[in-house]
């Protein structure tokens, strides 16, 4: 172990990089990464096929993305997206905790430095971004299965303690500094003393002069927030919580938010409650398109796809700032190197081995074994999902909600509001959502939303590759400004079309 006395020192001076290929080797980084990002490709490839359960997919996926389920036209395509799936995600966790459990190895006896737990902790932050999207798309498949469900559960919850526990030393604003003495001196020579050298146990527990990064509280409220979003939603009883007691009373309340003037608009005519009216449309419009977004598929894809080029920012930066120290053993393709890209021969034999099952065997067995777990799925699930999937009427585009004939104002306001009935409503869903998402404008706002998600994540990502190794705490500031443009941007949506189009348009009384 490092002493007190030493470290202070080493914070200092800094440390010259041993190299440790067992960690940052070429051959091991590769095979995280390849096995990561074909998991993510697999899950992005299944979701735009549409060989995913229509009980996994929102309005926001149907009437936006136009996702339509098709497992079962293709069976088989399904199965083997599926197992190949599984195969991958499967490894992410054992890997994860494998690398997980060296890195506390090397924490407790002092000699891991804070580069090599640097990528120890973000290829296991890795892994587990990828697994939980992952999760999302097996969810009706580990629900039928229920070993395999508490197997893999067990799994992910030890290592999100392990997660949670790895992030401890990397809350100090000195952690990741290259040189502490001038923090604009980005150069690494090969015999430099720099703060990515120094002992990670150094700073477990200690934040010294500077104190806490700021971006710290981020990283473990999206590490809860993700692992309690995506493991509850495995769970029937998670799913029925978040709708009964957190979405439906917040949708509801919107609703009834805008009943009040909407019924008074009835009675009267009077245009002043028309335009209370809209007014309330701004905000209410775009917060019920984040909820139903937030349910939808494509918010998980979001999710893995941050986690993901995360994880591999915070992996590649700080390896190619270090070239100069580490480059002759761990670009070495050595033994160590080359046995793990050999072992992703193992999964790709898995997934070839489904493809080449017989095509009549294969879709007989899975197209009977669909149609079982659809009925019991379908009975399971119906009225607790926390999405408002569309039901098993086929997803064509004339198949319109009746309250196109409508507008919202009409619908809110008259006292035969529930004859106006919607052709793929779910009974639990407020008649707000649906009419929300049977208009244009859930279409912008959503796909607003995307844009936000993409250029916010460009913009923290493009700053992090400069500034890793600097400067620390700036992703929360970034992380405001995207949420303010898209509150902006969203109310003027509103205030241009919203509130003229079907959602804010007057009608006469009869």
């Amino acid at each position: 172990m490092v002493t007190s006395e030493e470290c202070s020192r080493l914070l200092v001076s800094g440390a010259k990089i041993k190299p440790d290929a067992d960690i940052s080797g070429i051959g091991v980084i590769l095979a995280f990464l390849i096995t990561a990002y074909a998991s993510f490709v697999a899950i992005l490839a299944a979701y735009i096929c549409g060989m995913v359960e229509r009980e996994l997919l929102s309005l926001a996926d149907v009437k936006v993305m136009r996702i339509r389920p098709r497992t079962e036209r293709h069976p088989r395509m399904h199965r083997i997206l599926r197992q190949t799936i599984i195969v991958l995600s499967d490894q992410q966790i054992v890997t994860g905790i494998a690398i997980m459990t060296a890195g506390f190895v090397g924490l407790r006896s002092g000699q891991i430095s804070v580069y090599h737990y640097q990528i120890v902790l973000y290829l296991a932050w890795l892994s587990s971004s990828v697994h939980l999207s992952a999760l999302t798309l097996l969810r009706p498949f580990l629900n039928r299965h229920a070993g395999v469900k508490v197997w893999r559960l067990v799994g992910m919850g030890a290592l999100f303690i392990m997660l949670v526990i790895g992030l401890v030393p990397t809350v100090s604003y000195d952690w990741g500094i290259i040189n502490f003495m001038d923090p604009k001196d980005s150069s690494i020579g090969e015999n430099n003393l720099t703060g990515w050298g120094v002992p990670a146990s150094c700073f477990w527990g200690k934040t010294y002069a500077d104190g806490v990064n700021n971006d710290a509280p981020i990283g473990y409220v999206l590490l809860v927030i993700s692992y309690v979003w995506k493991i509850g939603d495995v769970f029937g009883s998670g799913r029925l919580f978040y709708a009964s007691r957190i979405r439906r009373p917040l949708e509801r309340a919107v609703e009834s938010l805008l009943t009040l003037p909407a019924k008074r608009y009835h009675r009267t005519q009077q245009k002043r409650y028309l335009w209370c009216f809209r007014l309330l449309l701004i905000p209410c419009i775009p917060f019920i398109a984040v909820l139903e977004f937030l349910a939808s598929f494509s918010a998980s894809l979001w999710l893995s796809a941050l986690g993901l080029l995360f994880g591999t920012v915070q992996i590649i930066v700080p390896r190619n700032q270090t070239y100069a120290q580490t480059h002759a053993q761990e670009e070495h393709w050595g033994f160590g190197q080359l046995v793990p890209l050999v072992l992703l021969v193992q999964p790709l034999g898995t997934i070839l081995e489904q493809a080449w099952v017989s095509h009549g065997s294969a879709g007989t067995e899975d197209t009977e074994s669909h149609e079982t777990a659809e009925k019991s799925d379908n009975s399971m699930i119906q009225g607790r999902g926390h999405a408002t999937p569309v039901q098993n009427a086929p997803f064509e585009e004339p198949e319109r909600c009746r309250a196109d004939q409508f507008v919202l104002l009409q619908i809110l306001g008259s006292s035969n509001a529930s004859n106006f009935g919607f052709t793929n409503a779910r009974e639990d869903a407020p008649r707000i959502v649906e009419a929300v998402f049977s208009s244009r404008v859930a279409t912008v706002l959503v796909t607003l939303l995307h844009i936000t998600l993409l250029g916010g994540i460009g913009v923290i990502l493009y700053f992090d590759i400069k500034s890793i190794g600097f400067v620390r705490g700036q992703n929360w500031e970034f992380a405001l400004l995207a949420l303010a443009f898209y509150v902006g941007s969203s109310w003027s949506v509103m205030c241009t079309l919203g509130i003229y189009g079907s959602l804010g348009r007057s009608y006469k009384v009869e």
